[in-house]
């Protein structure tokens, strides 16, 4: 079952990209198509009106299906083996981008793109192997790492409105990841509550299942707001890449996963996590519409110069 469940993992990546792309068309629809992508804010009531656009409910649509395979995928071989395919979506998206807008890959942006994969890849291949410990989910720990996320989150969206201009998709895409990391997190801790430890829905179910709803909604917002505001392939570098960090971070800590784990496992992990990163980020620089757009405000910067007064 391990070569159809890998073939179905690609499916389904390639999905999640497409998916992506049409939500980013979608998204960028509503905005004036003149303005500079970086100065686009979502509002949370804008969020809701995209339900309306037919071509990012369809994009909604691919998402569903793709994760739908993705789960598929996931209950014929292991997850060590599954997962890491899901970072294709990265590489699908870089190529359905450039024939939709007909920009050049140059080879920065390959190198990026590699330097995620390869830095993802062993990052969760290592979690998967390692990560053997479990517990039952407290309220407190729960209620404080929801605290101290919010808390992040609200700090870096104070900086994405600052941000240089090509890394404000990725300091957006990153909010709505790290929220979608915890939501994640908090699913796995109900799941347990619920099936491991026979919890009925007392209080610390539904608590939990408040704490990632707020996760999953406010990610969502969060990431639209990266499609806004810059190419899809950032995005969904940045998804794929912070998501399944925090997400793994919540369970090795939170849930007690990494009870067992070595320091040289966790040393690997947060080499190959910020290798991650950094691959993301090069990409936001060296993106052909963040060039361009750097160029497009250097231009108007030398015909309308600012003088100090």
């Amino acid at each position: 079952m391990i070569p159809l469940a890998i073939l179905l993992q690609v499916v389904g990546s390639f999905l999640f990209a497409g998916g992506a792309i049409l939500q980013s068309l979608g998204v960028r629809s509503t905005f004036d198509g003149d303005s500079h992508a970086s100065d686009n804010r979502l509002s949370l009531l804008g969020l809701f009106r995209l339900f309306l656009i037919p071509r990012w409910a369809l994009g909604l649509l691919c998402i569903l299906i793709g994760a739908g395979i993705n789960f598929t995928a996931l209950t014929m071989a292991p997850v060590a083996v599954v997962q890491p395919i899901g970072i294709l979506a990265v590489t699908w998206t870089v190529l359905l981008s450039s024939r939709i807008h007909g920009h050049r890959i140059t080879g920065t942006v390959w190198l990026a793109v590699a330097i995620t994969i390869v830095g993802l890849a062993g990052f969760t291949v290592i979690s998967t192997t390692s990560a053997t410990g479990n517990r039952e989910a407290q309220i407190v720990p729960l209620v404080v790492t929801f605290g101290i996320v919010l808390g992040v989150s609200l700090v870096l969206a104070a900086v994405a409105r600052r941000a240089v201009p090509w890394l404000k998709a990725t300091m957006w895409s990153s909010i709505g990841a790290i929220l979608y990391g915890m939501a994640t997190g908090m699913l796995k801790a109900t799941a347990d509550l619920v099936l491991r430890y026979d919890h009925a829905l007392d209080l610390q179910v539904v608590l939990t299942v408040s704490m990632m709803l707020v996760g999953f909604i406010g990610g969502a917002w969060m990431i639209q707001q990266g499609f806004a505001s810059g190419p899809a392939e950032i995005t969904v570098a940045t998804m794929t890449t912070v998501d399944p960090v925090v997400a793994v971070l919540f369970g090795l800590i939170v849930l007690a996963e990494g009870a067992h784990m070595t320091w040289l496992p966790a040393l690997g992990m947060a080499a190959l996590g910020a290798v991650a990163i950094a691959g993301v980020i090069l990409l936001s620089r060296h993106h052909p519409d963040a060039l361009a757009e750097q160029d497009d405000r250097d231009r108007a910067h030398q015909l309308h110069p600012i003088h100090p007064s």
